[in-house]
């Protein structure tokens, strides 16, 4: 398979490069190590995004060359296109609006490169395997299929954030010995060092940030004899506290670090509607129940976007936690109670 993608990109010279809005470590690092191998073959590669690159990845090396926006520019370079590559995503909506339009101008084939369930039928081409920890891990296998020796220092800093981010700092099941072996060669071909890849995505917070977790912890609610938490993070909050968007990673794993909790949701309001991210340990199935709200993901960390008012939305997602833990812990009389109290009250 990979070899006969090989000869496809190959068969090409000018490409355009894109990923999922509010694109996340796997994206961008994906994005990134692509675009540097096609321009070590001599091609000519456009990388081109919706939404700009978050401030917690600004510090990756050509991060700076990702386009946005609809100018002619842009236009005109998708439309000259011999190839468009999707990494890190397999629906078109979630492309945003501007990728979105983009395509509509273009009448070349496209190729998927990702790891996500349920990939839509419009691509030409696929790379796909579930298993993989990050699309990061397709793009350096394909990438050694042809060469290992082309990967250079950014592009190892690029992988090595891609799989970071995606595998939750290496702790999520995905996570075998592959991913490490993956990870040790990285290094030595000159990644920067973990600790300061870490603290470039993660270490960035603002001295806001503790008035916006006091504020959010407070609407901390436990469900199901407390194997299930979730938070609410409203407009209102952000307002107050100062505290930008861009810095709301890291939630779902404060959630998961307590004990005895196997499924998180944190419902996030935004202008039009909120982002509902989903993250469960086990056989608890976050892709399936996201695709109900119209969004996806994977088998233990999905997300999705409801366009609803913040209060409808968290009762339409937790309508579903009966048959989400019918077979593994029967709903308690107090949680039957709360979600029928939260769905006759009004927002």
């Amino acid at each position: 398979m990979l070899k006969d993608i090989l000869g496809v990109l190959l068969g090409y010279h000018r490409f355009v490069i894109t990923t999922h809005q509010r694109p996340d470590g796997d994206a961008i690092g994906s994005q990134i190590a692509l675009g540097r191998f096609l321009e070590h073959l001599g091609k000519e590669v456009m990388l081109f995004n919706s939404d700009e690159v978050p401030p917690s990845l600004e510090w990756m090396s050509g991060s700076e060359v990702i386009r946005t926006g609809s100018n002619l520019e842009n236009l005109n370079a998708v439309t000259r296109a011999d190839l468009f590559i999707v990494v890190d995503t397999n629906t078109r909506k979630r492309l945003g609006k501007t990728v979105d339009r983009a395509l509509d101008l273009y009448r070349g084939p496209v190729l998927l490169i990702d790891h996500h369930t349920a990939p839509e039928s419009w691509f030409t081409w696929m790379v796909r395997d579930e298993n993989a920890a990050a699309t990061g891990e397709l793009i350096y296998d394909l990438i050694c299929a042809y060469d290992p020796d082309l990967i250079d220092e950014d592009m190892s800093t690029a992988l090595y954030t891609a799989l970071m981010t995606d595998t939750g700092s290496f702790r999520f099941s995905s996570v075998n010995p592959k991913v490490h072996r993956i990870v040790g060669d990285l290094l030595e071909r000159g990644s920067k060092p973990p600790l300061e890849v870490y603290a470039g995505v993660y270490e960035n917070h603002t001295p806001f940030w503790p008035r916006l977790l006091s504020m959010v912890f407070q609407g901390l609610t436990f469900l199901c004899e407390g194997q299930l938490a979730y938070i609410t993070v409203t407009r209102h909050m952000l307002e107050v506290t100062g505290v930008d968007s861009d810095e709301l990673h890291g939630l779902s794993d404060m959630l998961m670090s307590i004990a005895g909790v196997r499924v998180t949701v944190v419902f996030t309001e935004i202008k039009k509607g909120v982002k509902a991210s989903f993250r469960s340990k086990g056989s608890y199935r976050m892709d399936i129940w996201a695709q109900n709200h119209g969004g996806g993901g994977h088998p233990n960390a999905a997300g999705a976007f409801i366009q609803r008012p913040v209060r409808e939305a968290v009762e339409i997602v937790l309508q579903e936690v009966p048959d989400l833990f019918k077979e593994p812990v029967a709903l308690a009389e107090e949680d039957q109670a709360y979600l029928k109290a939260l769905s006759s009250s009004q927002p």
